[in-house]
């Protein structure tokens, strides 16, 4: 039987939600009033995030359950509402492990928290889109107007800052800005109120599906300002604390394993994604969708981790430093390969 979502106490749900209105500057301040690290538990026991319907991880759940794939880990399911909610969870405490970026991590150093990405979890899927009557054609022609994007403190915010900024450009400064939940930026533009869209899969294929039109990938951007290969460029990976990876190597390796064969299974079966339509919240009625699912999202899930990874997680915090997204170079690199001596 899964397990059940945790029902958090009221000091996890309190401390969770001073972070969330502090940002990552807070988390030092979280851990000298009672948010230090908690004791290691039995082996393989971890607190992780249960991706919700309408984020490209809410398939792993279902897939890692049906294949047989968690084995001896005895996991807890934490509920998140998507991108930057389950990074404050992380830094509170609330789960020992989420979703967490190579700028995020850097981010979360810089404000006293020693995070550790220490498995791959999913490539850059964060895309531009315009309605289908739109007259904008690329990023640069929506200066100026009404934009709906992810948190910004989410992942995905950060490589669209640091996908404009390696082409001279701002996120910020350049566009009006609605950051805010997924479903509140489909929202905006569903009703007319924004003249453009910066979204996460598989949001962005069912607006494909029913018309929008895709101007540009992260990817392609980041490729253009960099002259490197699009399909590399790393979003997130599994996070958790160094002091808890530390404590919990087997059942971090266990969660690496894990992941990756998921992966495998999605790379060669991508029909898998289809059959899962329901997981990321996508109704049978959506057909154009579903049938678009596995030749657009198939790539988003990477089955390497390791120095190829690394290269390009190193290239994005050099380049952040060079564009004034993150102060300096950590002092200790935010990655680690569970397969090399500990």
């Amino acid at each position: 039987m899964p397990a059940q979502p945790l029902q958090l106490d009221r000091r996890a749900v309190l401390r969770a939600a001073l972070l969330g209105a502090a940002g990552l500057a807070g988390t030092s301040l979280l851990a000298a009033c009672g948010g230090a690290e908690p004791a290691a538990g039995t082996a393989l026991q971890a607190r992780v995030e249960d991706t919700q319907a309408g984020t490209a991880g809410a398939v792993i759940r279902p897939i890692s359950e049906q294949n047989g794939l968690v084995g001896d880990l005895d996991l807890t399911y934490v509920a998140g509402t998507g991108p930057g909610d389950v990074q404050n969870k992380l830094l509170s405490g609330a789960l020992n492990v989420a979703s967490m970026g190579p700028l995020g991590a850097v981010v979360a150093g810089e404000a006293g928290s020693d995070v550790v990405i220490f498995s791959t979890s999913l490539n850059n899927h964060v895309r531009w889109l315009v309605p289908e009557n739109s007259p904008y054609r690329t990023p640069a022609d929506l200066r100026g107007k009404r934009v709906a994007t992810p948190p910004n403190n989410s992942d995905a915010f950060r490589s669209a800052q640091l996908a404009a900024a390696v082409n001279g450009g701002s996120l910020t400064a350049d566009h009006q800005l609605f950051p805010g939940a997924v479903l509140a930026g489909l929202a905006l533009l569903d009703r007319g109120d924004v003249d453009a869209i910066v979204t996460i899969e598989p949001n962005a294929t069912r607006l494909v599906a029913k018309g929008a039109r895709q101007i540009a990938t992260v990817g392609e951007l980041w490729a253009h300002g960099t002259g490197e290969d699009p399909n590399t460029l790393f979003l997130n990976g599994q996070g958790a604390t160094r002091a808890w990876v530390d404590s919990n190597r087997a059942a971090a390796a266990a969660l690496a394993s894990l992941r990756q064969r998921a992966h495998q299974i999605i790379s060669e079966r991508p029909q898998v994604l289809a059959e899962l339509h329901e997981s990321y919240g996508i109704p049978a009625t959506e057909k154009a969708a579903i049938d678009l699912l596995p030749s657009r999202m198939r790539d988003v899930y990477p089955v390497q981790w390791g120095e190829s990874v690394f290269a390009n997680l190193r290239r994005q915090t050099e380049v952040a430093q060079k564009v004034g997204l993150v102060k300096a170079q950590p002092t200790q690199v935010p990655w680690v390969d569970l397969g090399a001596p500990a």
